[in-house]
């Protein structure tokens, strides 16, 4: 009895640093250092690209900021051992070696690349928008934080009070074309199959699920912002080449009405 409860005490004593940890207070009012990290990995003639961006700054700075891009190349760590709390810079190495021994000798599991789309950087917030292929499917993710905090921006941050049903129309309608755009992707052979397959499917977000996506903010120019919503689609196996995780992008002053742009700045 005595153990149970000293293995009870212990195991709320970590979950506490755990909860305390991701729960840090920041104050990151200024610009955030970013650098890219590329490498290519050659094998048989086909070369293979990853790049992902590095945030630097403080210890809990870089903690926040890279700790989703981190989770993501750490997923097939599945044999690898490696310090947890380790610096990106370094897991980043540890990732394209083993990336580079494994696609070398044949093994396309896990992920075979990355590519950045997008990192915007303003007085507000930092986003970062990245695609990716894991095990043969294309992917996709997208993040964004509010300064000074550097918290995660979610849909629900800036929707307004009785707009949630409106916003979730206009991107689910918004979806739907996404989907059929993705038309301009599909090989030649595959149109007519794919012509029948959204005309066939009504795609839209569940409530809950929105309510909880993250949400990309891209810089076109000055004053000009696009947000970015996706919804992982389940797509014929036909279309395994393209992304399955649709984006919907809509510029933030079309949605003025509807959402509260202020923790944007513009």
């Amino acid at each position: 009895m005595i153990k149970n409860i000293f293995i009870l005490l212990v195991g709320c004593a970590f979950m506490s640093c755990k909860n305390d940890k991701d729960n840090i207070n920041l104050n990151v009012p200024g610009a955030v250092k970013t650098t890219r990290l590329v490498r290519d990995i050659t094998c048989d003639n086909t070369t293979y690209v990853f790049q992902i961006p590095y945030y630097e700054g403080d210890g809990d700075t870089q903690e926040r900021l890279n700790k989703e891009i981190k989770n993501l190349i750490t997923q097939d760590f599945i044999d690898v051992t490696y310090n947890k709390d380790a610096d990106l810079n370094e897991i980043w190495s540890i990732f394209i070696s083993n990336r580079q021994q494994k696609i070398c000798n044949g093994d396309m599991t896990g992920i075979s690349n990355i590519t950045i789309e997008h990192t915007t950087q303003t007085a507000a917030l930092i986003s970062y928008e990245l695609t990716y292929t894991r095990n043969g499917e294309h992917k996709r993710l997208i993040n964004t934080f509010k300064k000074p905090e550097l918290t995660i921006m979610k849909t629900s941050d800036l929707t307004k009070d009785q707009k949630e049903d409106d916003v979730i129309s206009i991107f689910d309608i918004n979806l739907q074309q996404s989907v059929a755009n993705l038309a301009l992707d599909v090989k030649i052979d595959d149109q007519a199959e794919f012509r029948s397959f959204v005309e066939n499917k009504v795609f839209s977000f569940n409530k809950e699920e929105f309510k909880n996506a993250t949400i990309g903010v891209k810089e076109l120019g000055v004053d000009s912002l696009t947000l970015q919503v996706s919804k992982n689609i389940a797509l014929p196996k036909t279309f395994s080449y393209l992304n399955h995780d649709v984006k919907v992008e809509i510029k933030a002053k079309e949605m003025e009405y509807y959402l509260d742009l202020s923790p944007l700045k513009i």
